[in-house]
């Protein structure tokens, strides 16, 4: 059934698309035309994406807009960039990396021991990954235009030998106004995935549905003061956008900038937080 919902859905222009989405999650058709609450502002997005949109989603192409804003300090090292996978690169690559596709969401595989994945192994899924229409699936214009690209990235641990949190900073601005800035804190992304939400003052603070949060206040960073700085340079210009850091180590790493988190089909809590995200910003 999945299957088949997949290929009729793909025939179905982007507007339908994304509106029998939004119903399906809310029960209610989205407002596209005059968008008020965050959910749809993000699904028009969708529709009508800033060219820029493109460039700085591109996981390949960001890396120098992070060099020229903020320095080359805050890029993960990385070993390769390439079309496709070959023996060659294979074989050049570390003991331990991330392989990562860079014109979508969800095409990243963890590899702490590169003896147990064979080159046929990466290559099949890079393949996979690389002939994928991300476009197709998520139907967020701005990657349609994205050539597709493998990169492979230094695999960062923490102090228990796992993948670190993940800090997405969600930057609001309105003209005359004082940015604002939520964080968004994942835990075990990988395996019993939560989050938790934060004010620029680290408290606490209810966004989504109850079901996805631990609702447990970790300690603050030491350096999380930096990473909203640094969040808000490199959301310059935008009404809205997320930043995402990992943080880690008294060290700051970029991870990616998104125009539009889930799609505009975040659960929030309550409509009236939807609402109140969206008048943070303008379209």
């Amino acid at each position: 059934m999945h299957v088949v919902r997949k290929k009729i859905t793909r025939k179905i222009p982007d507007k339908l698309c994304i509106s029998f989405a939004y119903l399906r999650t809310f029960g209610r058709l989205p407002n596209l035309t005059y968008p008020k609450t965050f959910n749809e502002k993000i699904c028009r997005r969708r529709l009508y994406p800033d060219p820029v949109y493109s460039i700085l989603s591109d996981k390949v192409r960001v890396r120098d807009y992070v060099e020229l804003m903020i320095g080359k300090k805050y890029l993960l090292p990385h070993y390769n960039t390439c079309r496709n996978l070959s023996v060659k690169t294979y074989e050049q690559l570390p003991e331990s990396f991330v392989m990562k596709c860079n014109h979508g969401s969800g095409y990243n595989l963890i590899v702490k021991d590169k003896s147990r994945y064979s080159y046929a192994t990466l290559f099949n899924k890079s393949t996979e990954w690389l002939a994928s229409n991300y476009y197709a699936s998520s139907r967020e214009l701005h990657y349609k235009n994205i050539k597709p690209q493998l990169i492979f990235e230094k695999l960062l641990l923490d102090e228990q030998g796992n993948v670190p949190k993940d800090y997405k900073f969600y930057c609001f601005r309105k003209p005359g106004e004082t940015p604002v800035v939520f964080i968004e804190v994942t835990h075990d992304r990988f395996s019993h995935y939560k989050v938790d939400y934060y004010d620029q003052d680290w408290e606490l603070v209810k966004v989504v549905e109850d079901r996805f949060t631990t609702g447990k206040k970790i300690a603050k960073p030491d350096n999380l003061d930096e990473a909203i700085t640094l969040a808000l340079k490199l959301s310059e210009g935008f009404s809205f956008a997320r930043v995402d850091f990992y943080m880690l180590q008294n060290h700051i790493y970029f991870g990616e900038i998104t125009f539009t988190p889930t799609g505009g089909l975040k659960h929030f809590k309550s409509r009236a937080i939807d609402k109140q995200w969206g008048a943070l910003f303008d379209r």
